[in-house]
C-alpha cells in the first residue's frame, strides 16, 4: 500500500508537471502569427549564438576561406540587425549569410511554429508553372489550363512586377543551399522550384504584371494570382519505367535500357533505408548470372544518405583498396544547450575510431575508412554512371571514386556535391531561443582521399548532356540515349 501511495504520488506529480508545462507553453502558440516581430536584442542573441557555434564547430572553416573571413560574414550579419524583424525576414537575413560558407549541409529551417501555421493558408501563387532553363524562364504550363490560355507553352518571360528574370535567378541563388562555387544543384532545384521560391522571395500580391516574349514578340500581361494551399504536383523529370523493380525497404530500383536486355540499369534514388547490404547482394549475383556487359547506375537526384551504403556500393567495382576520410577538429557540441544528439556525435566517433583507423593532428581527430574490393560477383565490365546537379554527399563518393579508378563512364552534367568531399557525417539542428528558427550544422568533413585538392568544383562527365526547352517538356531522358550511342560505338 505504502508503495502503491508513492507512486500514485510520483504519477500525479508527473502529470501535473506536464500540465503546467503545456499551459505555460500555450500562451507563445497561441499568441504567434506570422507577422509577430522580435526585438533588435533577441534578434541578435539568436544570431550570436548559431554563428558562434559555426565557427567553433563548422569543418568549412579554413577549406574555401579562412576564419577571419567567416567572421567578418558573420560581423556584419550581426551588426546589420538594427530594427525589428519577422521570423521569415530574419531566417532570410541568415541565409544570405550562411550562403557565404559554401556548404549544401547547412540549412535555415522554419520554427515549427511557422510551419503550422502556414501550412493551412491559402497563398497566392503565379498561375503558371515556370521552368528556367539556361539563364532563361520559360512558361511550361497553366496550374489552371481550362480556365486560363493566356501565355502560351514555351513563351519566354523576361520580367515579372519589372524585375528582370536574371536578377530573378542571380537572387533565388544565395537561397539555395550547395557545395563549393558550383552552382549546378542550385540551377537545377531552381528549374522547377522557382514556382515555390519565387512569391516566397519577391511577394504574393494579387496579380501579377509579366513581360514575355513568344515567336519575337514582346508584351506586358497582368495574370491574376492564384490562391492555394499548395501548388499542384507536376512532374517534369524523364518517365519511368513501369517494368522497373522496385526493391523493398531501398530507394533502388533495377531494369534495361528500353529494347535492350543487355544493358541493365541500377537506379538508386537515395542511400538513405537499411536494405542495401541484401539488395547488393542479390543484384551482383543476378546479373552475373545473366553475364551482364554493360551496367548503367543511375544517381541523378541522389541526395545521399547513409554513407556504409555508399562503401558498399563501391567494393563491386573498386580492384585495390581505397580510403575515406572523415576529419573534425571538436570534442562536443558548442552552445550544446541549444541543440541535441551531443553523446550520438561522441558514440560516432567512438564507433569511427573502432571501424577504421583514428590519427590526431593538433586539434583535428581523422578516422579513415577502407573500401575493400568484394571478391564475391564482383562487376568487371563496362559501367555507366549517370549523374546531374541533385547528385550530391554519399552519391558524389561513388561518383568520384569510380570516375578516379577509371571504372566508369560518367554522363549528365556536373554533380551538386564537390568532387573532393562535403561536411557531413554528423549534422545536428540548433534551436535558436528566442525565434526557434532550426539551423543545420554539420560535425565532420568528408574527405575523398583520392581527390583531396581544394577545388570548391564538381565532378563533371565524361559526356555532357544538355537539355532543350522541348526536351524537358517532353521528358526525354537524354542520359540513356547518350549511353545507346556510345554502346553502339
Amino acid at each position: 500500500m505504502f508503495k502503491s501511495g508513492i507512486k500514485n504520488r510520483f504519477k500525479a506529480l508527473i502529470t501535473a508537471i506536464v500540465m503546467l508545462l503545456f499551459c505555460l507553453s500555450m500562451p507563445a502558440q497561441k499568441n504567434f502569427t506570422l507577422t509577430k516581430k522580435y526585438a533588435p536584442a533577441q534578434l541578435l542573441e539568436d544570431a550570436t549564438i548559431i554563428t558562434d557555434a559555426v565557427l567553433k564547430m563548422h569543418p568549412v572553416i579554413g577549406i574555401y576561406y579562412p576564419k577571419s573571413y567567416y567572421e567578418s560574414v558573420f560581423n556584419r550579419l550581426k551588426q546589420s540587425i538594427t530594427d525589428s524583424l519577422t521570423e521569415k525576414q530574419f531566417r532570410l537575413k541568415l541565409k544570405l549569410a550562411f550562403d557565404e560558407l559554401h556548404c549544401g549541409h547547412t540549412e535555415i529551417w522554419n520554427s515549427k511554429a511557422y510551419s503550422k501555421l502556414v501550412k493551412p493558408i491559402k497563398l497566392n501563387f503565379v498561375p503558371y508553372y515556370m521552368v528556367a532553363l539556361d539563364k532563361k524562364l520559360y512558361v511550361a504550363t497553366s496550374i489552371n489550363p481550362k480556365k486560363d490560355s493566356l501565355l502560351k507553352l514555351g513563351t519566354e518571360i523576361l520580367k515579372i512586377n519589372d524585375i528582370p528574370v536574371d536578377s530573378i535567378l542571380n537572387y533565388s541563388m544565395h537561397f539555395i543551399s550547395g557545395d563549393g562555387y558550383n552552382t549546378t544543384g542550385k540551377q537545377l532545384y531552381l528549374r522547377t522550384g522557382l514556382n515555390y521560391s519565387y512569391p516566397s522571395l519577391f511577394g504574393r500580391p494579387d496579380s501579377f504584371i509579366v513581360e514575355t516574349k513568344y515567336k519575337d514578340q514582346i508584351q506586358t500581361n497582368c495574370v491574376r494570382a492564384i490562391n492555394l494551399k499548395d501548388l499542384p504536383s507536376q512532374s517534369f523529370q524523364p518517365k519511368t519505367d513501369s517494368t522497373f523493380k522496385k526493391y523493398r525497404k531501398s530507394n533502388i530500383s533495377s531494369g534495361y535500357l528500353p529494347d535492350d536486355k543487355s544493358v541493365a540499369v541500377l537506379k538508386i534514388k537515395s542511400f538513405k533505408s537499411v536494405k542495401y547490404k541484401k539488395v547488393y547482394r542479390r543484384y551482383f549475383k543476378k546479373i552475373k548470372n545473366e553475364n551482364i556487359q554493360h551496367l548503367v547506375i543511375d544517381l541523378r537526384y541522389n541526395g545521399g544518405g547513409n554513407l556504409m551504403n555508399s562503401y558498399r556500393l563501391l567494393s563491386y567495382f573498386l580492384d585495390k583498396p581505397e580510403t575515406v576520410t572523415l576529419k573534425t577538429h571538436i570534442s562536443s557540441y558548442p552552445n550544446k544547450k541549444y541543440t541535441r544528439g551531443n553523446f550520438g556525435f561522441k558514440f560516432t566517433r567512438w564507433v569511427l575510431g573502432i571501424e577504421g583507423k583514428k590519427t590526431i593532428k593538433g586539434d583535428t581527430l581523422y578516422y579513415t575508412h577502407t573500401i575493400k574490393p568484394r571478391k564475391k560477383n564482383h562487376y568487371n565490365n563496362k559501367v555507366y554512371v549517370l549523374t546531374n546537379g541533385g547528385t550530391f554527399s554519399a552519391s558524389c563518393i561513388v561518383a568520384a571514386y569510380l570516375k578516379q579508378s577509371n571504372k566508369a563512364i560518367l554522363i549528365g552534367s556536373e554533380t551538386g556535391g564537390a568532387r573532393e568531399g562535403c561536411n557531413a557525417g554528423v549534422t545536428p539542428y540548433y534551436t535558436l531561443p528566442n525565434t526557434k528558427i532550426k539551423v543545420r550544422v554539420p560535425a565532420f568533413r568528408i574527405i575523398h582521399d583520392i581527390n583531396p585538392s581544394i577545388t570548391g568544383k564538381g565532378i563533371s562527365p565524361d559526356y555532357e548532356v544538355n537539355y532543350s526547352l522541348i526536351d524537358f517538356l517532353s521528358r526525354k531522358d537524354l542520359e540513356f540515349k547518350k549511353v545507346k550511342e556510345l554502346i553502339k560505338q
